[in-house]
């Protein structure tokens, strides 16, 4: 999945699984339902939604390959 697709699936609120060009793995397992984000062998929910978890995603692009 690219960083465009997982975007869109973030919009949309349908379900997704995807690993973002920084190596995010991120996931949604029902419609409308939290945001994913693989950490420390478990996913975890992500307190951020939609528009917030969009800049969320754009600002760690921007930082580079800090992480």
């Amino acid at each position: 999945m690219t960083d465009s697709q997982i975007r869109e699936f973030i919009r949309s609120g349908w379900p997704f699984f995807g690993v973002t060009s920084k190596g995010d793995v991120m996931a949604r397992y029902v419609p409308y339902g939290p945001v994913f984000k693989w950490q420390r062998n478990q996913m975890v929910p992500m307190p951020l939604q939609a528009g917030d978890l969009l800049w969320w995603l754009q600002a760690s692009e921007e930082d580079g390959d800090e992480g």
